[in-house]
């Protein structure tokens, strides 16, 4: 592979994470500010909302999420303290934890989402055309299928 493409690369995987990063930062800062839940207990709490029966093993929301594994158990934790989600032992596997949505979590969820949504499309989507995005899309669905276990 030529020398520019690797620099290239390289530059592009740069800019990815430092403008997520960024990016993670402000929509936690305009959460913060009005009062609703974190970045993190959104991120669960939208796994959970998508999830079949509104619940997930620990192992699979694990899979889900960009916290490690003790962070997302501190967060769970978290969570479960605050009456968002429950920890429910898992009937397949005694050491296995299933964490389910709770009614508050729900509302939770959807009073962060009207922020959330505004903070995606002014710090994200509003920089791409239509075309752009669903190349985004696909782009980032295809190598995120090849890292499904």
């Amino acid at each position: 592979m030529p020398a520019n493409t690797v620099a290239r690369q390289i530059d592009a995987w740069e800019a990815l994470l430092v403008f997520q990063s960024r990016l993670t930062r402000q929509v936690e800062r305009s959460l913060e500010r009005k009062g609703l839940i974190p970045l993190t207990f959104y991120d669960v709490l939208l796994q959970l909302q998508r999830a079949s029966g509104r619940s997930l093993r620990f192992r699979e929301l694990n899979g889900e999420i960009v916290l490690s594994r003790s962070a997302l158990s501190r967060c769970i934790d978290r969570m479960a303290a605050a009456g968002l989600v429950a920890k429910d032992e898992c009937p397949e596997d005694p050491r296995g934890l299933n964490v389910r949505l709770l009614p508050a979590g729900k509302a939770a969820l959807s009073a962060a989402w009207p922020t959330y949504r505004q903070e995606i499309l002014s710090m994200f989507g509003r920089h791409f055309s239509d075309q752009e995005l669903q190349f985004l899309i696909e782009r980032f669905r295809k190598l995120k299928d090849e890292f499904d276990d």
